[in-house]
């Protein structure tokens, strides 16, 4: 009985402990930022009403007030497009990120946040659209964003994903037109780096899931050649 109520109350203390933590966020965040901070409540009350019975109405519903009620509306779009993953409703998702879109367009763009908006956008077209749709949006994203180095570097990386090299090499050279001038040599570098890094995880983790396959290959399996590397992009 000792070790059990020992147990309740580290457990009450955790909760407690916890409980304080998030005390302590939210009044920095209610301090920093007013509106977020409510944002950040009405997203939380309406996963949780997700979560307690799968049912998105409900939520969508308080989701939907909250933007209405002048909470901050990346916040709430980014909540909301992630339970509707979740749920599996793929098909609700696109309308969300063009509505963002729009506002991100009503209030004469967001800063870091819209291009984070962008490359958020590019993923999920990577996840769920073709290859057609990828690029639509990934040019409107560098359109929407020109000197956003991470919007470029999105691009560059979704067609290495998509498996064409020689395009990423475009859009690569794209973006190094853009910051050509001598003060931008420190983005010219992290723009290669980054989609050098990019293309050289994909050759490892390829070669991972290839060597998974020689068990199979040496026990008798039909043995066939790999798909070629991606070629070395040109940045010159």
């Amino acid at each position: 009985m000792a070790a059990t109520s020992g147990s309740e109350a580290a457990a009450a203390g955790w909760v407690n402990h916890a409980a304080e933590r998030r005390r302590r966020a939210y009044a920095t965040l209610d301090a920093a930022d007013p509106v977020r901070g409510r944002a950040v409540r009405w997203c939380e009350f309406a996963l949780g009403m997700f979560r307690a019975d799968g049912d998105t109405t409900g939520a969508r519903r308080l989701l939907s007030d909250a933007l209405v009620c002048g909470a901050h509306p990346p916040t709430i779009y980014r909540a909301w497009i992630a339970m509707e993953g979740q749920a599996g409703h793929g098909a609700a998702v696109r309308p969300l990120f063009e509505a963002w879109r729009a506002w991100y367009e009503l209030v004469g763009g967001g800063g870091d946040d819209e291009g984070g908006f962008w490359c958020h956008y590019v993923a999920f077209e990577l996840r769920h659209g073709g290859a057609a749709r990828v690029r639509e949006v990934a040019e409107r994203a560098v359109a929407a964003r020109p000197r956003d180095p991470a919007v470029h570097a999105k691009y560059a990386k979704a067609e290495l994903s998509l498996g064409r090299a020689d395009l990423a090499g475009d859009v690569l050279r794209r973006a190094l037109q853009v910051f050509a001038a001598e003060d931008d040599a420190k983005i010219r570098e992290w723009l290669k780096d980054e989609v050098k890094s990019y293309r050289d995880s994909m050759r490892v983790g390829s070669w991972r899931r290839l060597r998974g396959l020689l068990p199979f290959c040496r026990g008798g399996g039909r043995w066939t050649k790999p798909a070629g590397g991606y070629q070395r992009l040109s940045v010159a």
